[in-house]
């Protein structure tokens, strides 16, 4: 279930779909998936942690020659719910969107519509690349503020619930 800030239930309790913004060089601009092991908890210290496991980012066991998701403690201002995404949309030149590229969803901008509008040129500021996307790859770039996405799910445009994955 996508949350769309509209409801009661905690989008940082165990369990649920959250993503998490990366800080460190080459991941700025970037959003990755993750599930809440273990919240906040009411005795945080002054950087309130959430404990988190990844659903596309691995860590590697060089000795056993395995991998396994990774589980990291994150920040709490670096996460926010699953955006909502439109079950179809089409993008104009100009608009911000995020772009499913290397496992996590990735700022940019429209900067072209191409194949008559079923492929789209982004451009990324945060690595100054351009790449092509078909449409299901894009979403609509929304900021979590204030427990409120901005700009808000569209009237009438049905949330498909699921943009863990394009």
């Amino acid at each position: 279930m996508a949350m769309n800030g509209d409801s009661s239930e905690d989008p940082f309790r165990k369990g649920a779909q959250v993503e998490v913004c990366l800080e460190e060089e080459g991941f700025r601009g970037s959003w990755y998936t993750a599930t809440v092991l273990r919240p906040v908890s009411k005795k945080s210290s002054k950087k309130p942690r959430l404990f988190l496991e990844f659903h596309t980012l691995v860590t590697t066991d060089d000795d056993k020659n395995t991998t396994q998701p990774l589980r990291e403690a994150v920040d709490h201002i670096l996460v926010r719910p699953i955006p909502p995404r439109e079950s179809r949309r089409s993008f104009r030149v100009g608009e911000d969107v995020d772009a499913f590229h290397n496992d996590g969803w990735w700022e940019g901008i429209v900067i072209a519509v191409l194949d008559g509008g079923d492929r789209y040129s982004v451009f990324f500021r945060s690595s100054r690349e351009q790449i092509e996307f078909s449409g299901y790859q894009l979403r609509l770039h929304r900021e979590w503020v204030y427990g409120k996405w901005v700009p808000p799910l569209e009237d009438g445009v049905k949330d498909d619930g699921d943009s863990s994955q394009f």
